[in-house]
């Protein structure tokens, strides 16, 4: 019964030695990485000549898809798009709702 609890001690400590060298490995890594970062920089704000409004809005390709597609298609043809997608988004919403999703 000894031996066993023996060897089980012998297994736990070849492991904590490989868990500090794997810690000694990593806190080494990241001094180093740190070393040649500089300093710690967040964004500032965007200057007004950064572009044009158009460009600086979170949903700039959306936009600028709806107005291609209006030119491509024409407005009759984009609301009728946007009616046929809205409407099935509506449905699709509604009926996992009543499904109870």
């Amino acid at each position: 019964m000894k031996r066993g609890i023996h060897e089980n001690t012998e297994a736990q400590a070849v492991v904590l030695a490989r868990m500090a060298a794997t810690r000694a490995e990593l806190s080494s890594a990241s001094r180093l990485s740190k070393v040649g970062a500089g300093e710690n920089r967040i964004a500032g704000p965007v200057s007004w000549d950064a572009g044009p409004v158009l460009l600086r809005t979170p949903n700039a390709a959306l936009i600028a898809l709806f107005l291609v597609g209006s030119v491509i298609l024409g407005p009759r043809q984009i609301l009728a798009t946007l009616f046929r997608a809205g409407l099935t988004a509506w449905i699709t919403r509604t009926v996992r709702d009543l499904a109870g999703r």
